[in-house]
């Protein structure tokens, strides 16, 4: 595939932005192609994905664009700061790509996937931006943030969320009602937790993953998701 590495002014989070794209090897003249977003985890930066999983293989095979977003630790929300990085990814992100490369923009071509932290701004992505994006995927998210406010985590939850007993009022937590499709993807440990969540949440397709590490269960759900599972 080829390989873009992009610098970009964001006006969401109002900042410089490191994304790296991958095209097909040989695009065909006048195809735009079905873009998937990639955010990575806690304590990760944007080369996870690359990293982790061996996405050209199977990106090339299925013949979809990938971008991979440096955020740092801002869950890829809209924090009550004003640093909107909600909408850097599902707006900025596609339209930018698709004035730059042969990448569709339209809602039905994009899918955000993420990992942990980046799993759940993939889905809020859906919950918040129904209007811009077709389908999110999510491996291992993390489905309630308030269990971070006595974890150490640094930065604090609340520089990003605000109080917690707000969580709710200013959209942190998941809706029980959505019009984007969502792909839960978990291991064992997390799979009581997201059958749970899933049972409550019809717009949410629960797939369990082999008993193996989360590296391996990135590969698995990249697979998945470039051969056509959901």
């Amino acid at each position: 595939m080829n390989w873009i590495q992009v610098q970009t002014a964001a006006e969401g989070p109002h900042t410089l932005v490191g994304i790296d794209v991958f095209l097909p090897g040989t695009p065909e003249p006048g195809k735009r192609y079905p873009l998937v977003i990639l955010l990575h985890g806690r304590n990760a930066d944007h080369t996870e994905w690359m990293r982790k999983v061996r996405l050209e293989r199977y990106a090339e095979e299925a013949g979809v664009a990938l971008a991979l977003v440096q955020g740092n630790q801002n869950f890829f929300v809209n924090s009550v700061w004003g640093y909107n990085w909600g909408d850097f990814v599902a707006k900025e992100v596609p339209a930018k790509l698709a004035g730059w490369f042969p990448i569709s923009s339209e809602p039905e071509d994009i899918t955000v996937m993420g990992v942990d932290m980046g799993g759940y701004g993939a889905m809020m992505a859906a919950q918040h931006f129904p209007e811009a994006i077709g389908k999110a995927v999510a491996v291992d998210p993390i489905l309630d943030v308030a269990k971070l406010y006595d974890s150490g985590m640094e930065p604090r939850p609340e520089y990003i969320f605000g109080p917690r007993e707000e969580l709710e009022a200013k959209g942190f937590r998941f809706s029980k009602e959505g019009r984007v499709p969502v792909v839960l993807l978990v291991g064992p440990d997390g799979e009581r937790e997201a059958r749970d969540f899933a049972a409550q949440r019809p717009y949410v397709r629960l797939v369990r993953l082999k008993d193996r590490d989360q590296e391996e269960r990135m590969e698995e759900a990249f697979q998945m998701l470039m051969g056509g599972a959901f």
